[in-house]
């Protein structure tokens, strides 16, 4: 049976981002929170009031993960790890330069490392796995990519090196009972599936969830679950989000031809059944965001009968 394929045409917020990215719902606060990577931004919404705005950094803002003792965001950087109070994201935003805390954590970049890119906290909120992505030059054949799993300890962080030969970090995920988890290194266009151990952190086992080679499906990026465990993948290159069922049939499209470079996508509003998407400029010649002028906004998608999974939240606090 062919997939089925909603279209939404209407950007929501035009920002118009270089690289947007990064997506993750707020649910004790019900706002939405995404970047803006080479803009070093982090945007937020918040649907009830439909106030919006952003926060500048000085420095590349990569990926954010939310606190269990909800004081703020953990932020990954181009060069290293922060946190961000909420007090440095005031809503509505001000122009005041935003600051954050660097974070001590002992890490050692493998051969070609370019900068930090996806991340997303293990289903135990010990581990924030933290992916890194190479230098355009070191592939094939010295792909500088790593995957980490950064825990606290003491008043930092320890590292410690999951997977090597990496081209693109990026979406993350578990199976129902946190046995398997699902990684996207997207310059080989494959998501892959490792076996985890929720006790330890170890990842082992690589088999391929998906490798589709398809122009019009684009190439993975971000990705996001439904409560059913099914793995929703931005489509760089495709204006898509695709829908796999945890047995890796796609069986939902959902098509924004005003975009074409769609880059995360995470579940949020009050029921969790609205799906946002973000989008990026970066990559596009001018008759490409001609034919898609929405290219770099923020999307939601409404209707679409699944609803999503909250992300886990790390444990430990970052304000003394």
């Amino acid at each position: 049976m062919a997939p089925k394929t909603i279209i939404q045409q209407e950007s929501l917020l035009q920002y118009q981002c270089e690289l947007g990215e990064g997506s993750l719902w707020d649910a004790v606060r019900q706002r939405l929170y995404f970047v803006d990577i080479l803009g070093c931004k982090i945007f937020t919404y918040e649907p009830s009031t439909g106030k919006h705005g952003y926060q500048s950094f000085d420095r590349n803002v990569t990926a954010l993960a939310l606190l269990e003792d909800n004081t703020g965001l953990l932020a990954a950087l181009q060069d290293g790890l922060a946190f961000i109070s909420f007090d440095q994201l005031p809503f509505p935003p001000t122009n005041s330069p935003s600051t954050y805390k660097r974070l001590n954590v002992d890490i050692t970049h493998l051969e070609g490392f370019n900068r930090f890119n996806e991340a997303c906290v293990d289903p135990s909120g010990k581990r924030w796995i933290v992916g890194t992505m190479m230098h355009e030059q070191g592939f094939p054949g010295s792909a500088g990519g790593g995957l980490y799993s950064i825990s606290k300890s003491g008043d930092g962080l320890t590292a410690e090196l999951l997977l090597d030969q990496l081209t693109v970090s990026n979406g993350m995920g578990w199976t129902k009972y946190n046995k398997t988890m699902y990684f996207t290194d997207s310059l080989r266009k494959e998501i892959g599936k490792y076996d985890y151990d929720i006790d330890t952190g170890a990842v082992s086992n690589k088999v391929i969830f998906s490798n589709v080679d398809d122009e019009e499906l684009g190439v993975p990026d971000g990705m996001c679950q439904d409560d059913q465990y099914g793995i929703w993948s931005a489509r760089w290159g495709s204006g898509k989000v695709i829908r796999f069922t945890p047995q890796g049939e796609i069986d939902l499209i959902v098509h924004l031809p005003q975009a074409l470079n769609v880059t995360s996508c995470i579940f949020g509003g009050p029921n969790l059944d609205e799906l946002y998407v973000t989008s990026a400029r970066e990559g596009t010649t001018a008759e490409q965001i001609k034919r898609h002028p929405s290219n770099g906004d923020l999307f939601v998608v409404k209707g679409l009968g699944f609803r999503g999974k909250e992300r886990t939240r790390f444990q430990g606090s970052f304000l003394a």
